[in-house]
């Protein structure tokens, strides 16, 4: 996370995916003075963050139906995906290219790209991200941040014996 962290400039995350929420495990904060902060510990929704979409990308295609079944998205921007078939898109569209993006959806300036760490059977059980403002973590940047984060995602899959799908 520290290498990841001083590649990118931005701030680092861990975190797991319970429920319909992403509890975040722990990060390693840039020293930009504009930057993410997640308290270790702290729980987001898992469709409008990095980690719960990458989470989500990888798991039982119908998993984010169930999850929803009962209730909409809840909206936090304008650009939080809220309907299951957006989301549902957006899910296809990260696990085809490998990372998430939460663009907007749950603080407007902020963005946040994430890959899935995969254990020994191959299943996505954990995920990290960097977040940072929309100024930094802009389009132009996106193909660097996001080759960094899976990297940094594939790294922590070899250390914990995991492989990926």
């Amino acid at each position: 996370m520290r290498a990841l962290m001083a590649a990118s400039g931005e701030t680092v995350n861990l975190g797991v995916l319970e429920g319909r929420e992403v509890v975040f495990l722990a990060q390693v904060e840039c020293a930009q003075p504009l930057r993410a902060y997640f308290r270790p510990g702290r729980r987001g929704p898992a469709h409008a963050s990095g980690i719960g979409k990458a989470l989500l990308a990888w798991a039982d295609p119908d998993a984010a139906a169930r999850l929803f079944s009962g209730a909409a998205p809840e909206r936090f921007t304008p650009a939080t995906l809220t309907s299951l078939p957006a989301l549902a898109q957006a899910l296809a569209d990260a696990r085809a290219r490998g990372w998430a993006l939460d663009d907007e959806e749950h603080a407007a300036g902020m963005r946040c790209v994430a890959a899935a760490v995969f254990d020994e059977r191959a299943e996505a059980v954990a995920g990290v991200s960097l977040s940072g403002p929309t100024v930094r973590v802009d389009d132009a940047a996106l193909p660097r941040l996001a080759a960094l984060t899976v990297g940094a995602a594939d790294a922590v899959t070899r250390a914990i014996g995991g492989r990926k799908p």
